[in-house]
């Protein structure tokens, strides 16, 4: 039988602004990769895409049994091209935890309301 993981994030957008208004890019460089960050730049609303990334990173990790030992720059939250659907690409000791647990794929879905969004993460 399959084995599925599952992680959900909820994020109160305020709080991460407040995180970045307090500990700017030394915050920014310890979660979010350039790649991460550039695309978020070039939104209207650059805190809304970096508190979907982190739920989606934080949910990632519950999923594979929270507190794991990997980075989260390991966890890179990347957007289809042409409809915008964030999916996970894995590096390091988050790939390998990832193969020991013998996901097969990670299927991640992100919503939001008004200060809210949240980030679910199923490994299969």
């Amino acid at each position: 039988m399959e084995s599925l993981r599952l992680g959900a994030d909820l994020v109160y957008i305020p709080r991460i602004e407040r995180l970045i208004s307090q500990y700017g890019n030394r915050f920014i460089n310890k979660i979010f990769t350039s790649e991460e960050v550039e695309y978020a730049s070039k939104k209207a609303k650059y805190v809304f895409h970096l508190a979907s990334a982190f739920s989606i990173k934080e949910a990632f990790f519950k999923a594979t049994g929270g507190y794991s030992p990997f980075s989260w720059k390991e966890i890179i939250v990347k957007r289809t091209p042409f409809s915008g659907a964030p999916f996970i690409e894995l590096k390091g000791k988050a790939l390998e935890v990832f193969k020991k647990l013998r996901g097969n794929k990670i299927l991640v879905s992100i919503s939001h309301e008004k200060d809210y969004v949240i980030g679910i993460v199923l490994i299969c």
